[in-house]
C-alpha cells in the first residue's frame, strides 16, 4: 500500500466542474503533483470528477483519492469509481474501521491527542491534522512528543509563501486547495495553476535536497 513521503503534496480538488478536470489534473501530473485528493462536499460533482480522472489516468500517473468522506456508502461509492485512498474530515472510529477493511490508504481528519491516540490504536500511521491554521507552531511538535511514530498532513491554510513553516513545525507534507486550484476553476486558469505547482515543487525539492546532503 502507497503512502505519501516528504516529497509529495497532495492537491484538493473542491467544487471544480468536471468539464474541466481532465485539464486540470493534466497540469498537475506534468508538472510532478500526482497526489490528487477529489472533495466530495458536493457528492454529486465530487464522484463525476473522480469517475473521469479515474478513466482518464492510470494508477501509475495519478494517486487519485476522495476527500471528505463520511460514511460508508461514500466509501463504496469512491471505490467503485477508482479511488484508491480516502481522506476523512474528521476521527470516526467506526469509520475508519470500515475503510481499513477493504485495504486502502486511509489518512483520518484529527485535531485532539485523543484522536491521534485512538488512530494510532487502529494503525494509523499518517493522519491529517485539521484545520492547521488554527493551530500554534508548537501544537504539532507538542502532538510528535507523545506520538513520535505518527506522522502528519496540514491541511487548511497552505500556501506558497508558508509552506516551509508547515514543514519547520514537523508536518511531514502538506495538503493545498485553492492557492493550487481554485474553486470553480475553469481552463482560463490553467497557466496560474501550472505556475502554482511549479512553484510549490521547486519549494519541495530545494528542501529534500537540502536535508539529503547535510
Amino acid at each position: 500500500m502507497e503512502t505519501l513521503t516528504n516529497r509529495d503534496i497532495v492537491s484538493i480538488i473542491r467544487g471544480v466542474n468536471p468539464e474541466f478536470i481532465e485539464s486540470i489534473a493534466e497540469v498537475l501530473i506534468d508538472e510532478g503533483i500526482k497526489w490528487i485528493e477529489v472533495s466530495i462536499s458536493d457528492e454529486k460533482i465530487g464522484l463525476e470528477c473522480i469517475d473521469k480522472l479515474s478513466k482518464k489516468f492510470s494508477k501509475n500517473e495519478i494517486k487519485l483519492g476522495a476527500g471528505t468522506v463520511t460514511n460508508n456508502e461514500q466509501v463504496d461509492r469512491v471505490l467503485s469509481l477508482g479511488a484508491s485512498y480516502i481522506i476523512t474530515p474528521g476521527w470516526d472510529k467506526e469509520l475508519i474501521r470500515y475503510i481499513n477493511s477493504k485495504n486502502v490508504l486511509v489518512i483520518p481528519g484529527v485535531f485532539s491527542p485523543s484522536d491521534v491516540m485512538q488512530a494510532q490504536s487502529e494503525g494509523i500511521k499518517l493522519c491529517k491534522l485539521f484545520p492547521a491554521n488554527d493551530l500554534k507552531s508548537s501544537y504539532i511538535k507538542s502532538l510528535k512528543g507523545p506520538f513520535p511514530k505518527m506522522d502528519f498532513l496540514a491541511v487548511g491554510g497552505v500556501k506558497r509563501r508558508n509552506i516551509e513553516e508547515y514543514l519547520d513545525y514537523g508536518f511531514k507534507t502538506v495538503a493545498i486547495g485553492s492557492d493550487l486550484v481554485p474553486r470553480n476553476a475553469k481552463k482560463k486558469d490553467l497557466e496560474n495553476i501550472r505556475k502554482s505547482a511549479q512553484t510549490y515543487m521547486k519549494i519541495m525539492s530545494k528542501r529534500n535536497d537540502s536535508i539529503e546532503t547535510n
